[in-house]
């Protein structure tokens, strides 16, 4: 089982077991054992997060909050981030307890790849990095504007 703290501070538990996944598969479309599918889950957090909502709900349910109270939990400084990677490490621990070793060690990748991403991105954004990029991206969007009249249509 894995957890992760929501905007509030309060923490949510993530687990998954055969029937579960069988469940999530029903309400999503999506089965976590399908190799394409588990492959479109790493690849999206609107899946990851759907994922994370339907494994907490019961745990809103009994804590007296409705969806949309759920909903706005996920809101805030990384709390997403954090609910879609706790969802993989239990991912990646449910395929090591079914003996999937490939996908767990996929599972595992992603997961090194995504923290990875989050820190450089995190140092791009102290360092303000990103600001002057995206300054840099407008000021040549305003010149390509005006090179071609303002009309928006290719040369």
């Amino acid at each position: 089982m894995q957890s992760f703290k929501d905007a509030e501070g309060q923490t949510w538990n993530i687990a998954l077991t055969i029937g579960k996944v069988r469940q999530l598969r029903e309400k999503l479309g999506l089965d976590l054992l399908d190799t394409q599918h588990h492959l479109q889950v790493m690849n999206s957090l609107t899946d990851r997060l759907a994922f994370v909502f339907l494994l907490v709900e019961e745990q809103a349910k009994e804590r007296g909050m409705d969806a949309e109270e759920l909903e706005l939990r996920f809101y805030g400084d990384g709390v997403a981030a954090n609910a879609s990677i706790s969802f993989l490490q239990e991912l990646e621990s449910f395929f090591q307890r079914l003996g999937q070793t490939v996908q767990a060690r996929l599972t595992e990748s992603s997961i090194q790849a995504m923290k990875k991403a989050q820190t450089r991105l995190d140092d791009l954004l102290r360092s303000g990095k990103v600001d002057s990029l995206l300054e840099q991206a407008t000021k040549e969007m305003e010149e390509m504007m005006l090179d071609d009249g303002g009309n928006g249509s290719p040369n």
